[in-house]
């Protein structure tokens, strides 16, 4: 089962992508509205099975590595941006969130491993629910900050056609700046709030479990603390002087290159070990 998701999920979000995305085409579209929403929620149940069949594998949490993590941000994101077009009432931002989807859920099914080797040694206890907890909130957290940083870029496009007086299709479909305002700094605040809760969660683990070496000045503890900042800076920025929505966009869409490029680079090293398979 696992092989056969790991093949199809790309497809089903590539697929979900131009459904949407067909809504560009202005007046000669095609109306495929209902078709989009089961390709959807087809796709989204199908992730669900595929993180299902692996905790089965696995016999544990099934988010252990890079692409489990990468796959996990998908479906979180997906799922936020579904309750997000629904909550707004506009799903002009789908096709776009839906091909990053497709392409991100593409690397992890390429690079995941879905026949794992009984590991060495005594076996490894459990996560614990501190643990499952803080790993969620991170993964959300991610999502987010790939949802602000979509509907940033998406500002900054919107605002340079208006700037330009280009009012075609793409104009037309797209939610209003005031809109993607709203959920640059919304999907923000949410990766702020679960970044606030998720550290602390680490940092107490890190001191029950007495940690060897242990400190604030770890790089992984002071990158979570900068995120954290780049967060809250960009969910509050309206309360912010001189801290437009547009800088606040910018700094979003720069928040978003950074998360992908740094993704890719941690699947790169992975490319020697599948080339000798």
């Amino acid at each position: 089962m696992l092989q056969p998701l790991a093949v199809a999920l790309p497809a089903g979000y590539l697929v979900s992508a131009l459904l949407h995305g067909m809504a560009f085409g202005g007046v000669r579209a095609p109306h495929v509205i209902r078709e989009r929403v089961w390709v959807l929620r087809l796709t989204l149940l199908a992730h669900l099975l595929w993180f299902w069949a692996m905790g089965d594998a696995l016999q544990s949490f099934p988010v252990v590595d890079i692409a489990t993590t990468v796959s996990a941000v998908v479906l979180t994101s997906t799922f936020l941006y579904a309750f997000l077009a629904r909550s707004v009432k506009h799903a002009g931002s789908g096709g776009v969130v839906l091909g990053l989807a497709a392409l991100l859920q593409l690397s992890a099914s390429a690079f995941v491993n879905l026949h794992p080797e009984p590991r060495l040694g005594p076996p490894t206890p459990p996560l614990g629910g501190a643990q499952i907890l803080h790993v969620s909130l991170s993964v959300i957290a991610t999502a987010s900050l790939l949802l602000s940083g979509v509907h940033g870029m998406l500002y900054l496009v919107l605002f340079r056609l208006m700037k330009q007086r280009s009012f075609g299709p793409v104009f037309e479909h797209l939610p209003d700046l005031d809109l993607l305002a709203r959920m640059t700094r919304g999907a923000a605040l949410v990766g702020f709030l679960c970044l606030t809760v998720g550290m602390n969660i680490g940092i107490y683990l890190a001191h029950r479990e007495q940690r060897p070496g242990f400190n604030y000045r770890e790089t992984e503890v002071v990158l979570s603390i900068l995120v954290w900042i780049y967060f809250g800076v960009i969910a509050f920025s309206s309360r912010i002087k001189g801290f437009s929505a547009r800088r606040a966009s910018l700094a979003a869409a720069l928040g978003l290159v950074v998360l992908l490029l740094s993704t890719f680079l941690l699947f790169f090293p992975r490319l020697a070990f599948h080339s000798n398979l």
